[in-house]
């Protein structure tokens, strides 16, 4: 009951000024000075019974007892919501504090040493800032260091302790030294250990959610067929009674057959993204290899548009075979199709080895991507252009995109419009593989429409 109660009031302490809406970080900096000053606080209050106890001279217990007010400002700052003025005014109070303790007590009982903690502290409180504010607080308690050493050797202590508490006074000050270094040690442990905790649940729940929202995606896409087959059939038997010389009738028919169409297509790819992930396994395979086969697959629409693919010395990597062939094969079919008229398509593939990852490149010679549609282009069902000017549903991006997130890395694109584009992905080297080796050329990925991949 007791220690409950304890860690009640210390959480209560540390969490002065915190509310909803703030970000993490500013939350763990909150507590750190929060925990920093009532550590002060009772180191000092500590002290100060010290020196009563040992009847030290006046200006000790003057200084020892104003320490406490002068630390009691950061949680006040807090409070009120001054969160980066609470930083800086908790450096400059601690550098004027340890200064005023060391010049008043002098060099024998090694106050000075409580400086070298302090130069860290600018570092911790500014993590998130950029170099000049922690650079100068921290130089600043480096300063302050070489001037003690300086006053030191021209001046004398403002107090003199007996020589027959020195002793005990010195080691009370190494004391508080070791145990403010270790509470500090103990903060960051215990609050990134918190941190980690925390993002650990949060990737649990976002990993459920995924999983339920293709769970719904897979439902929807299923049991929106049926009823849509049913529409399409009653379509073309009214259709088959109707009048086949009414043009106009036969207009509508055709928007409707072409909506249903569209929408069959829809779902199907809906459908076909929400059981992208089931069922897989990670093999080794020979992207050089795979390449081939995605040349000989497509080969109709190379002798069509005369393209040429070139490659060469690409690695053997771990993947799931049939979904990286799908991402190879939706990215040189887009960059056969969006094409320049009268420009013969080249795709040119390659590959860079990082410590990690493998880096892949599909780069192309086509008509480029405006800078504002870059961010655009990967969401299911986005298109950039008319029907009249490029087939295609909007799809095979965003399957590229959920393949290559399967395979732990991340897609890109670099272009400039109406210069080529040059779709970069990365593949993580450590997936988990499965002994048995699979060669590619049994698996085997066709679109039953090249207008569909884009």
């Amino acid at each position: 009951m007791k220690k409950s109660l304890i860690r009640k009031v210390i959480l209560t302490l540390q969490n002065i000024g915190v509310h909803e809406g703030l970000d993490a970080d500013t939350i763990k900096k909150i507590h750190l000075t929060n925990s920093i000053s009532f550590l002060g606080c009772a180191s000092a209050f500590g002290m100060l019974i010290y020196a009563f106890v040992m009847d030290t001279p006046f200006y000790s217990k003057l200084v020892t007892g104003l320490v406490i007010p002068a630390i009691l400002v950061m949680p006040l700052l807090n409070y009120l919501g001054k969160y980066y003025a609470t930083r800086v005014v908790h450096c400059i109070i601690s550098l004027f504090i340890l200064m005023t303790v060391a010049i008043v007590s002098g060099p024998k009982l090694h106050s000075q040493f409580l400086l070298v903690p302090y130069l860290g502290l600018p570092f911790i409180l500014f993590d998130d800032k950029k170099g000049r504010i922690k650079v100068l607080l921290s130089s600043a308690g480096i300063i302050g260091f070489l001037y003690l050493q300086w006053h030191f050797k021209n001046f004398e202590p403002l107090i003199t302790l007996d020589e027959s508490i020195l002793f005990e006074t010195r080691l009370l000050n190494e004391i508080i030294l070791f145990v403010f270094i270790i509470s500090l040690f103990y903060f960051f442990t215990s609050e990134n250990n918190k941190y980690l905790d925390k993002l650990k649940k949060k990737n649990e729940e976002v990993e459920e959610k995924n999983k339920e929202l293709e769970h719904f995606a897979y439902i929807c896409s299923h049991d929106l067929s049926e009823p849509l087959r049913t529409v399409t059939g009653f379509i073309g038997i009214i259709k088959e009674e109707s009048d086949p010389t009414n043009d106009k009738l036969n207009t509508y028919f055709g928007f409707v057959e072409q909506a249903n169409n569209r929408m069959d297509t829809m779902i199907s790819s809906l459908l076909n993204f929400s059981k992208l992930n089931k069922n897989s396994s990670h093999q080794q395979l020979n992207t050089q290899n795979l390449i081939q086969e995605v040349k000989v697959d497509i080969n109709t629409l190379m002798l069509e548009k005369k393209a040429t693919i070139n490659f060469s010395d690409l690695p053997v990597i771990h993947g799931m075979p049939t979904q990286i062939k799908q991402v190879f094969q939706n990215l040189i079919i887009n960059g056969i199709k969006y094409q320049i008229p009268d420009v013969k398509p080249v795709i040119t593939i390659s590959c860079q080895e990082t410590p990690d990852y493998w880096e892949f490149c599909v780069a192309d010679n086509g008509i480029g991507i405006k800078e504002k549609n870059l961010n655009k282009i990967f969401h299911m069902f986005t298109r950039l252009h008319l029907d009249d000017e490029y087939k295609g549903e909007g799809i095979g991006l965003a399957f590229c995109k959920k393949i290559i997130e399967m395979h732990k890395g991340k897609i890109w694109v670099e272009s400039e419009y109406k210069k080529g584009s040059q779709f970069y992905f990365t593949i993580k080297k450590s997936l988990p593989t499965e002994i048995k080796k699979i060669p590619t050329k049994t698996l085997h990925y066709k679109p039953k429409s090249y207008k569909n991949v884009d």
